[in-house]
């Protein structure tokens, strides 16, 4: 079996069970429709997006140090299903009761460190199985499928919202969520597990976890090229992570209902689909810094014009800024995974990805921070310093070297 085909199965399933529980539209609708507030929306954003990066460098000093990587990968998966499963029971269940919130952060919490798990394991296996030139047109291709399975449970999602009433839409989104990732499991079931090469296994530490662990700062100083997709990455979060306060501004702006939050996913979904032939063109032009400084670009315009739209323009005129939103998460997962396979050598990569996850502490403590600071402030300040630290990123990106490969894909 060509193992492009088993990752992009995942891929296609892996993406319907995102748009179920979309960090950006659905989970802030979900927590300030059951009484959570900006603060509330950060936290969540915090767990979803940056607890992971966080847990990264922990599993990656164990995971380094296996000869296989297919059982931990299996394990994180499934994890991640029976807590998407244990949140639709506890939606059930809870009703409209004040528990939802911390039901939700639990079984979040759940399945943000299972992924962690299984994503360090992802990494590793991708970087071994797809090789050289092929990575390239494969990251493209992948953002494809990936957003063709968003588009499709986009239109699952907006209908359950807009057919139910709350929280029986959002329960029974999270069980969806859980069947179809059990489902996307199945594409690594049939692949082969591959050994570290002889030369790579009389390498590796004897001493295990704790001395993967000691490598980190070593290697953290040594590569210029790893520093530097740190520092982008820390730079760019102030404005990824800030994404979701776009869906509570317009929540509090247009008092929004269950079918419209669904529309903006759908517009999204769309943005992603139509971003994905640029971006082909962007990376056979300029490979993945090219494509990172798009998505700077983008992301310096998307907060003044969310602020702006936001005091002048109906509903209608604010849901095609997801159109930007949905280009600039597709351009952000291309060339954040695309640059950190290319960048990692072969018998280090689950360490590469671990060390780099641990490092984007910004990640992790910027949603917090941003959601207690609009609720004390206001949206102005939080999205005009998103803007700010977009365009600063430009500098660590123009320092970064992928090589010269992207000129064949």
């Amino acid at each position: 079996m060509d193992p492009r085909h088993a990752f992009f199965w995942h891929a296609f399933f892996l993406a319907v069970t995102t748009s179920f529980t979309e960090v950006n539209t659905v989970m802030p609708a979900l927590v300030l429709e059951a009484g959570g507030t900006a603060a509330t929306v950060g936290l969540l954003t915090a767990i979803m997006l940056g607890l992971p990066l966080v847990t990264q460098l922990l599993f990656a000093s164990f995971l380094h140090t296996r000869e296989r990587k297919k059982p931990f990968l299996l394990l994180g998966i499934n994890l991640r299903v029976l807590a998407l499963a244990g949140a639709a029971v506890a939606i059930a269940v809870l009703g409209t009761s004040a528990g939802i919130i911390p039901a939700v952060l639990v079984a979040m919490t759940v399945f943000a460190v299972s992924g962690a798990f299984a994503g360090v394991s992802y990494t590793d296996f991708l970087g071994r199985l797809i090789r050289g030139d092929d990575r390239s047109s494969f990251f493209v291709r992948r953002q494809v499928v990936t957003s063709l399975g968003l588009l499709v449970s986009a239109l699952v999602t907006r209908f359950l919202l807009g057919a139910t009433e709350f929280p029986r839409g959002y329960a029974l989104l999270f069980g969806l969520a859980a069947g179809v990732l059990l489902v996307a499991s199945a594409g690594f079931w049939a692949l082969p597990d591959p050994k570290r090469p002889a030369h790579e296994a009389s390498n590796a530490p004897r001493e295990g976890m704790l001395a993967a662990l000691r490598q980190a700062p070593g290697i953290l100083r040594g590569d210029a090229n790893l520093r530097a997709l740190v520092y982008v990455m820390n730079l760019v979060a102030l404005g990824f992570t800030s994404i979701p306060l776009v869906t509570a501004l317009a929540v509090r702006r247009y008092e929004l209902s269950q079918a419209t939050v669904g529309t903006f996913v759908l517009v999204q979904i769309v943005g992603m689909l139509l971003a994905a032939p640029l971006w082909t063109r962007v990376i056979r032009r300029g490979g993945y810094r090219l494509l990172l400084t798009a998505e700077l670009a983008l992301s310096a315009l998307l907060f003044p014009a969310a602020l702006l739209l936001s005091a002048t323009a109906p509903v209608t005129a604010f849901g095609m800024l997801y159109l930007v939103t949905g280009a600039i998460i597709s351009a952000h997962r291309i060339s954040i995974d695309g640059a950190l396979v290319q960048i990692s050598p072969d018998d280090r990569r689950a360490l590469y990805a671990g060390i780099f996850g641990a490092a984007n502490l910004a990640s992790a403590v910027l949603p917090l921070l941003t959601g207690v600071l609009v609720t004390g402030l206001g949206y102005t300040p939080v999205f005009l310093a998103a803007a700010v630290a977009a365009l600063a990123a430009v500098i660590p990106v123009r320092r970064l070297d992928c090589g010269e490969w992207y000129r064949a894909a």
